[in-house]
């Protein structure tokens, strides 16, 4: 990482629509703005949006749940979590699962290494 202390505000970074008019995402820290190798986004889902989510066999992912919850079903297994506020869910490299999100949506901080950047998905 970069050697100074560095701050960031999700209003101040560009809205990354992931799904359009369903997710988006704040890259807040990432290697181009700060330099750190890794990068933490605030990524929101609107209410009710059923997605499968798979990992790109680049990036290892880890999810905090900040609020809203979400029904989340490992396609390989059939596992089935709620994720809700106070959850942390780690996602290795390769993955799959069906995510729902609830009524009340869900807004989540995300971890990625190597960091994504603004416009990646």
């Amino acid at each position: 990482m970069g050697d100074k202390i560095m701050w960031a505000r999700q209003e101040g970074t560009t809205k990354t629509w992931v799904h359009e008019g369903q997710e988006f995402s704040h890259r807040l820290i990432t290697q181009k703005k700060q330099g750190s190798s890794m990068s933490f986004h605030i990524t929101t889902y609107m209410p009710h949006f059923d997605v499968m989510v798979e990992g790109d066999g680049i990036h290892e992912v880890i999810l905090y749940c900040l609020q809203g919850w979400s029904r989340q079903i490992v396609e390989a297994t059939g596992e089935e979590r709620m994720f809700r506020q106070g959850d942390a869910m780690y996602l290795p490299v390769t993955y799959r699962y069906r995510h729902i999100i609830g009524d009340a949506g869900l807004v989540i901080a995300v971890c990625a290494n190597p960091s994504k950047e603004d416009g990646d998905m």
